[in-house]
């Protein structure tokens, strides 16, 4: 979509819901739902003030299944139009309240992943999980981890954990849930690995780790559960030495919108462009992302890997 004329711009913006839509997508890719929490207004109040925002360039959408997600628009990579409307968006006198709906918004995402892995714990390896079967690990392991400090982002009950420790110099298991990570505990502890697995709960937006830390980050099947996977992939990159290594199994696009509840998935999937894109961002390079297949027809898994 091309960027509108700048009275076209400013006519979008002359209106204060509008201004609280733009200053909320300019936080975090949000669902109409969503939006109607964080700004308390009828959804039809919403979806009207979101027409001209999206017509004048501010706001572009993304479908996920039969979501329909709200992020910046192309008008918003000006950079001195986005410097004046942070100045003016700071002054409205929800923007306390407002960023606050906000990230309890992306809590409760988080929340959801969360409370489906403590539910979980000691029966995950009983589901069926779409995508990220072995065969596909395999082609993830193929680059080795001898020796190296390897961080398991998302780490589940530990199988990815429990295995690259048996090459890695150190494998620090990432999770958000207590229940999984006492269950990487002692599993490393009866397999004898309790002197190269540590656990780390963490949420993989923000990881308590030190920058330039690992040699290896892995994202194994565990990004589509971030609240926001562009900023998990950023953290990702921060805690990589140079020349370290990102490396992320997941699910390609798809429209099965039952994994929403049976396995508690954010996102259904991603774009190769994208996860790319989430990388270059992260300052990586050498970014190559491969289709593979996965055990499920309806689905294909997708591996993506990056050097910093």
């Amino acid at each position: 979509m091309a960027v509108p004329h700048t009275i076209e711009l400013f006519k979008a913006l002359a209106d204060d819901v509008r201004l609280r839509l733009i200053r909320a997508v300019m936080t975090a890719e949000l669902s109409v739902a969503e939006l109607v929490q964080v700004l308390g207004l009828p959804q039809s109040t919403v979806s009207r003030h979101l027409k001209p925002l999206r017509d004048g360039a501010l706001v572009e959408t993304r479908r996920d299944g039969t979501s329909i997600y709200y992020r910046k628009g192309p008008a918003l990579t000006d950079a001195a139009l986005t410097s004046v409307l942070e100045r003016e968006l700071a002054r409205l006198p929800t923007a306390k309240s407002d960023a606050a709906a906000i990230k309890k918004v992306l809590e409760l995402r988080r929340q959801r992943s969360h409370d489906f892995f403590e539910k979980m714990a000691g029966k995950y390896g009983e589901l069926t999980q779409p995508g990220g079967g072995w065969a596909a690990l395999a082609a993830g392991l193929a680059a080795g981890f001898s020796g190296r400090d390897v961080v398991d982002l998302g780490a589940g009950e530990g199988e990815l954990a429990l295995l690259l420790a048996r090459f890695a110099g150190s494998v620090t298991a990432v999770d958000q849930s207590k229940a999984m990570l006492r269950q990487v505990a002692a599993r490393a502890e009866e397999a004898g690995l309790s002197a190269v697995v540590r656990v780390c709960r963490a949420d993989l937006e923000a990881l308590p780790l030190e920058d330039g830390s690992a040699d290896v980050a892995l994202l194994s099947q565990a990004l589509h559960h971030a609240a926001q996977p562009e900023k998990a992939v950023r953290e990702a990159g921060r805690i990589l030495r140079s020349g370290g290594q990102l490396i992320v199994l997941d699910l390609m696009k798809h429209d099965q919108d039952w994994v929403r509840e049976q396995w508690a998935d954010q996102w259904l999937g991603f774009e190769e462009a994208d996860v790319r894109g989430w990388m270059k961002a992260a300052g990586l390079r050498e970014i190559r992302t491969d289709r593979l297949p996965a055990a499920a027809p309806e689905f294909s898994v997708l591996l993506a890997s990056a050097k910093k």
